[in-house]
């Protein structure tokens, strides 16, 4: 194998390995996502058939806000891995061979997102994220101002 080959090798290599830590990425965010959504249909069901379990409640709220926080630094990590890890490296790659599809499909990106805003995939994913964190933030602290007023009522 000549020097050029080699590279070619190493480049669809890591473009590979790229793809696959991408699906990875998507797979976990799959599982919090379902993760998440079985706590927050468990918290409502639980409101709806035992409203005055303060402890289980308050504890699903806990677990769930945790899973979200999981779920914002996990999108965060790939992320970076992503953007250091494999794009910095096959950017090198391609300094060595002729064409730079990485390079032009990043400039594309780029040039793309000046003249509109393009919200990624990933974007949204962690504003979800967010969001039912909020959920989550917002009914543990009713609950838990409720089971103080309920303890306060019942001395």
């Amino acid at each position: 194998m000549d020097e050029k080959q080699l590279i070619l090798e190493q480049y669809r290599i890591y473009n590979d390995m790229k793809e696959r830590f991408i699906e990875r990425s998507f797979a976990v965010n799959r599982f919090l996502m379902v993760l998440t959504a079985i706590f927050l249909f468990v918290m409502i069901v639980v409101k709806m058939l035992f409203p005055t379990a303060y402890p289980l409640l308050l504890a699903l709220e806990f677990f769930g806000i945790a899973v979200c926080i999981m779920w914002i630094s996990n999108q965060d990590a790939y992320s970076t891995i992503i953007k250091i890890k494999y794009n910095s490296v096959i950017e090198k790659l391609e300094e060595d061979l002729p064409k730079a599809p990485n390079q032009d499909e990043y400039k594309e990106l780029t040039d793309k997102r000046s003249k509109k805003r393009i919200i990624l995939v990933k974007d949204i994913q962690k504003w979800f994220a967010i969001l039912l964190m909020l959920v989550f933030l917002a009914n543990c602290l009713i609950d838990g101002a409720s089971a103080i007023f309920s303890s306060f009522l019942n001395i």
